[in-house]
């Protein structure tokens, strides 16, 4: 067993190794989206770093390069999935494998299908309402966004 100990400056091969911040994210936006993907989702948080290709958005087990704004705030696009109408963890992480530990969900939703539009008519003036029908139609709820 070999024991390693003491100053490495003068090795000609070191590399250097960078110790930073766990990431945090506190809030996301919109967090929801189609199940088709890109859509544009807005992270606010802290401790992001600028690691190119290795900083990503994790939307469960997949994941996707973020595009570093500030140390506070990120933007990706959500990729596709099969997982509909029901949370899945986002997490931001800066290295592909330690990933942030706060709990946000994204849901990803099925496409809207209109069948019936009760009235079909109406004024030009508009004003009057109108009653959607159809499947897949979901009462989202946004939070207070953040300003960046």
């Amino acid at each position: 067993m070999i024991s390693l100990t003491g100053d490495f400056t003068d090795s000609a091969d070191s590399e250097p190794f960078r110790y930073y911040n766990n990431t945090r994210v506190h809030a996301i936006y919109p967090r929801y989206g189609p199940k088709d993907g890109g859509t544009v989702v807005q992270v606010w948080g802290e401790n992001f770093l600028n690691y190119d290709d290795n900083l990503r958005c994790n939307f469960g087990t997949k994941s996707v390069k973020a595009t570093f704004k500030s140390s506070t705030y990120l933007i990706c696009k959500a990729p596709f999935s099969d997982n509909t109408n029901k949370p899945i963890t986002f997490s931001v992480s800066l290295n592909k494998q330690q990933q942030s530990r706060d709990l946000i969900d994204y849901w990803f939703y099925s496409n809207p299908i209109l069948a019936k539009l009760e009235p079909n008519f109406g004024p030009e003036s508009g004003g009057n309402e109108i009653i959607l029908m159809g499947s897949n139609m979901h009462p989202f709820i946004d939070e207070t966004i953040i300003n960046n």
